[in-house]
C-alpha cells in the first residue's frame, strides 16, 4: 500500500507529465518564420519583404477583401496594395535615419515561386555610414500571430538599380544580420562593428530562449541530475553534452552531416526515456558522462535544425553557431543553478530514491509521448 508520501508523489508526477505532454513537442521549435532584405545605396532604401502564402493572408484586411490570392486580377491587386498593404506597412513599419523618420511607399506587391514579396522604397537619402545612424520597426504580423512572428532581416550595401537588387540578394551575402520577433522589434546600426556585436548577441539570446522553450531539452537535462548528483559531477554532465552537442550542430550547419528531422526529433524523445528508465531500473548508474555524450551527439542535430533557419550565409555561419552554442550553454546552466537547489530542498523532506522515481517516471511518460507524437506525427 502506498505510504501518503508517495500518494502525494504520484498526484505531483500525474500532473508534471500531463503539463509535459500538452506542451507542442513535434512542433516546439516552429515558428511563422519570414524574411526581409534591405538595400541601402547612396540616395535611397530599397526593401522586400518575403511572406509564405499562409502568412500573407493573415495580414489584417486581406481575408476581408474575399480574393482568391492565388488568381488575383491586375485590379484587385491594385485595390489591395492601396487599400490595405500600404495601410498596414504605414502602421506596422517604420525607418529613420538619425532621427528623421521616412515613410515606406509600396511599390508593388508579387507573387514569386512559395512566396509573396511586398517591394518597398524611400528616396531622397545621403548616406555616409560612418555617421548615420539607422532605426527600423518591424511589427508586422505579431498581432495576427499572437506574437509568434519571427522576421530575418538582412541588409546589403549596394548601389544596384531597382532592377538589379533581387540579383544582388540572390547572388551575393548580406553584411548585416538581425531578428525581429516580439521582443525585438527595433534595430539600430550605424556601422559594422556595432551590427557585428549586435549580431552575435542576437544568436547568443536565440540560443538562450531556444533551450528554455525547447521543452524536450530541459527534460533530458532533468533527467539526468535527478538522481542526487553534486554540482561537481552534473557541470561535468552538463559539459559532456555540451561538447558533444557542439560537433554535431557545426556538422550539420556545415551540411557536412545531414539527417533526417524526423528520425532527430524522435531519437531525442528515446533519448530522454532511456534516461528515464535507466533511473528507475538500475541499481547503481555509471558513466553517465558518455552516456550524456552520445546522445548530445544527436540533440545537437535538433538545435542545427533551429539555427539553420536563421544563418543566412556561410560568411557568419562560425560566428552564429558559436554565439548560438554560448547561449545554449548559458541556459543550460540557469536551468542546472534553478534545478540543483529545488531538488536538494525536496530531498530534504523526501528520500532521494522516492524522488528519482517520481520525477523518472513523470519524464519517462513525456518522452514516451514525444515520441509517438513525432514518429507518426500526430
Amino acid at each position: 500500500m502506498l505510504t501518503q508520501g508517495y500518494r502525494k508523489l504520484a498526484a505531483l508526477v500525474l500532473v508534471f507529465a500531463l503539463l509535459l505532454c500538452a506542451t507542442p513537442s513535434a512542433l516546439a521549435h516552429d515558428m511563422y518564420i519570414g524574411g526581409s532584405k534591405w538595400a541601402f545605396g547612396k540616395d535611397r532604401i530599397l526593401s522586400t519583404i518575403e511572406l509564405d502564402p499562409a502568412l500573407f493572408q493573415e495580414i489584417r484586411g486581406i481575408k476581408e477583401l474575399g480574393y482568391d490570392l492565388d488568381h488575383l486580377t491586375a485590379d484587385q491587386l491594385q485595390k489591395m496594395t492601396t487599400e490595405v498593404i500600404q495601410p498596414y506597412i504605414d502602421e506596422k513599419l517604420s525607418v529613420s535615419v538619425n532621427g528623421r523618420s521616412y515613410p515606406e511607399k509600396v511599390v508593388k506587391i508579387e507573387r514569386e515561386g512559395t512566396l509573396w514579396k511586398i517591394w518597398l522604397k524611400i528616396s531622397g537619402l545621403h548616406f555616409d555610414w560612418q555617421e548615420n545612424k539607422v532605426k527600423i520597426g518591424y511589427r508586422l504580423l505579431l498581432e495576427e500571430t499572437g506574437n509568434q512572428h519571427v522576421n530575418l532581416g538582412y541588409v546589403y550595401y549596394t548601389d544596384a538599380d531597382d532592377d538589379a537588387v533581387q540579383a544582388v540578394f540572390d547572388k551575393t551575402q548580406p553584411d548585416l544580420q538581425y531578428i525581429f520577433d516580439a521582443n525585438n522589434t527595433v534595430w539600430e546600426f550605424s556601422d559594422k562593428t556595432a551590427a557585428f556585436l549586435s549580431e552575435i548577441f542576437t544568436y547568443f539570446v536565440l540560443g538562450i530562449k531556444h533551450i528554455l522553450t525547447g521543452y524536450d531539452h530541459i527534460a533530458f537535462l532533468l533527467a539526468l541530475i535527478v538522481i542526487g548528483l553534486s554540482a561537481r559531477e552534473a557541470l561535468k554532465i552538463i559539459t559532456s553534452f555540451t561538447v558533444a552537442h557542439s560537433i554535431t550542430l557545426l556538422l550539420a550547419a556545415l551540411h557536412i552531416i545531414n539527417l533526417n528531422a524526423k528520425f532527430v526529433e524522435s531519437v531525442i524523445a528515446l533519448s530522454i526515456c532511456y534516461i528515464a528508465a535507466e533511473n528507475l531500473l538500475a541499481k547503481k548508474v555509471n558513466y553517465r558522462w558518455l552516456v550524456t555524450f552520445m546522445f548530445g551527439l544527436v540533440h545537437g542535430f535538433g538545435f542545427a535544425s533551429v539555427l539553420q533557419a536563421y544563418v543566412a550565409d556561410q560568411s557568419n555561419l562560425v560566428r552564429s553557431v558559436v554565439s548560438f552554442n554560448v547561449g545554449v550553454e548559458f541556459g543550460q546552466l540557469m536551468i542546472l543553478f534553478i534545478a540543483l537547489p529545488l531538488l536538494y530542498l525536496i530531498k530534504k523532506r523526501f528520500s532521494l530514491r522516492r524522488v528519482t522515481i517520481v520525477a523518472s517516471a513523470a519524464i519517462f511518460i513525456a518522452g514516451f509521448y514525444w515520441f509517438v507524437d513525432r514518429i507518426f506525427i500526430l
